[in-house]
C-alpha cells in the first residue's frame, strides 16, 4: 500500500545525493591501483546516475515516468550494484595481498584505508537504495 507520492523531485535528489557519494568514492579511491574495483564500480555509479538526470528532463509524469525509469539500464545496474558483493571481493583481494607482507605496520595500514573505503562505498549503496526503493514503492 503505497503511502507517499514520489516526485521528480524526489528523484532528483535521491540522484545527487548517490552521485555526491560516488564522487567522494571516486577521489578517495583514483589512481589507487589496489581500489580499482571500487573505483571502476564509483565510476559506473556516476555514469548511471548522469543518464538518470537526462531521463528525468524527458516530458515523462506519473505512472508513465517510473515504468521507463523500471526498465532502464541505469536503474538496473543501480539495483545490481546494491546486490553486489564489491567490498566482500575486495577485501578477499586486500587480505590475500597483506598475507604476503611481513610488515605489521603496513597491513595495520592498509586494514585502515579498507575500513574507510568501506565506509564510504556503504554510504553510496544507502543512497542508491533508498533511490531504488522510491521507485519499487511507486511501482507497487
Amino acid at each position: 500500500m503505497q503511502n507517499t507520492v514520489v516526485t521528480p523531485t524526489d528523484l532528483k535528489t535521491a540522484l545527487i545525493e548517490i552521485r555526491q557519494t560516488a564522487a567522494e568514492l571516486y577521489r578517495f579511491t583514483e589512481k589507487l591501483t589496489l581500489l580499482k574495483m571500487v573505483h571502476h564500480v564509483a565510476i559506473q555509479v556516476i555514469k548511471s546516475v548522469d543518464n538518470l538526470q537526462k531521463e528525468l528532463k524527458k516530458p515523462l509524469t506519473g505512472a508513465d515516468l517510473f515504468v521507463a525509469l523500471e526498465s532502464s539500464k541505469s536503474v538496473l545496474f543501480l539495483e545490481e550494484v546494491v546486490d553486489a558483493d564489491t567490498m566482500s571481493d575486495l577485501e578477499d583481494y586486500i587480505l590475500s595481498f597483506t598475507k604476503k607482507l611481513d610488515d605489521e605496520d603496513l597491513t595495520q595500514f592498509l586494514s585502515e584505508v579498507m575500513d574507510k573505503v568501506e565506509t564510504k562505498y556503504n554510504s553510496m549503496l544507502e543512497k542508491t537504495h533508498e533511490f531504488n526503493a522510491l521507485i519499487k514503492d511507486e511501482l507497487e
